[in-house]
Parts: structure tokens; sequence; C-alpha cells
């Protein structure tokens, strides 16, 4: 089979087992209760793919060792901005994209990840101005929120030694189910930092 009707296949079976997945959302854990969309059979269907004239390119490297490769107008970032691992929030899907010998083991049956400094909060400031210094782009965008281990004024007095900072700001109301978490607000704050860079 030819890769790409190989990398065909393995979208549709991601989309696919993912709307069928008993979850509220994310794979940190699962639900008590089958929910209706759960008791589906899994429809491998054609993902939908749309051909334009971009050359468009997927990297799959830590953002300071693509920064290096890759330069532009326009650079959106969207890191973690808690201790929680995306991989580890999606590890089920991963497994099923890696297609590997990995066999589930403790009570969530989670895979080994390295953790991302962004998860850190005694280095996630220093990979994010780190990231600002290094990035070749005349516009950055910064979502994060309210909960985020970067402080905002952090994050502004950062971006404000590499250019012009402007923040937007969004209302959310939390997700139920993470109403066990510490912070009890019934809503949080969406950031958009904004950084018009220095020539």
């Amino acid at each position: 089979m030819e890769n790409k009707n190989f990398f065909c296949l393995l979208a549709s079976l991601l989309e696919q087992a993912d709307k069928v997945a008993n979850v509220a959302s994310v794979y940190g854990s699962f639900l008590k209760k089958i929910k209706k969309s759960a008791e589906k059979n899994i429809e491998l269907k054609i993902s939908e793919f749309t051909r334009n004239q971009n050359n468009n390119q997927v990297f799959n490297l830590d953002i300071l060792e693509l920064l290096d490769k890759v330069s532009g107008d326009i650079l959106y970032l969207d890191p973690p901005y808690n201790h929680r691992e995306y991989g580890a929030n999606y590890h089920l899907l991963n497994t099923i994209a890696l297609y590997d010998d990995f066999i589930p083991s403790g009570k969530t049956g989670l895979r080994e990840y390295k953790k991302s400094l962004w998860c850190k909060k005694k280095y996630a400031t220093v990979v994010f101005e780190e990231t600002i210094r290094k990035a070749n782009f005349k516009y950055i965008f910064f979502s994060y929120n309210n909960e985020g281990i970067i402080n905002s004024d952090d994050i502004k007095t950062i971006c404000a030694k590499y250019g012009k900072y402007d923040l937007f700001t969004q209302d959310y109301r939390r997700f139920k189910a993470d109403n066990k978490r510490l912070q009890k607000a019934n809503k949080t704050v969406e950031y958009l930092h904004f950084l018009e860079k220095n020539g």
C-alpha cells in the first residue's frame, strides 16, 4: 500500500475513533456511564482534505528546534498552560497513530512522555521568552488563559522587550468536566497576547 493511502486511512480511523470514545473531551479518564455516541459502531469514512495551492508543511519538533528552520509573517502559539501534558490527554489517539508495540500498564494506561518545559512552572517563563526571542516572525499571537502557570504580567513584560504588545480577552464558561479542579470560578478568561515584533 502506498504511504499516502495508509495515512488517509489512519486519519479516518483517528477521526472516527474519537467520535465513539467514551470520554468527556480528553482521554485522561473515561466516563462511568456509556454515553449515546459511544454505543455507536465505528464507521470508517473518507476524511475531507482540501486541495489548495499552498506549500503546506507539518513538523513534529520542539518549538525551539523548529524556530531554527521556519520564519514568516504570523506565528500562532498555543502551548499547554498548566502541568497537564497534551500527549497524556490524547494518549489513545497517539497510540493509534504510532501503531507500535505499546502495552498499557497501571490504572490509567498512559504512555511515557518526556514532559514539556511549558508544563513546568520553573521553566515555562524561560522557554516562553526564548521562543519569543528566536521567532523570526513579524506578528506573534500567544493563546493562554488566566489559570496559566506563566504570569500575565511576565508575558507582557517579556513581549514589550521585543516590540509592540497588546492583549485581547474573552470569557468562557468553564467546561463542566473541570469542576473538580482547584480553580472554582464558573468561567475562565482566554487571553490572546499579541506582539508586533521589532524588525
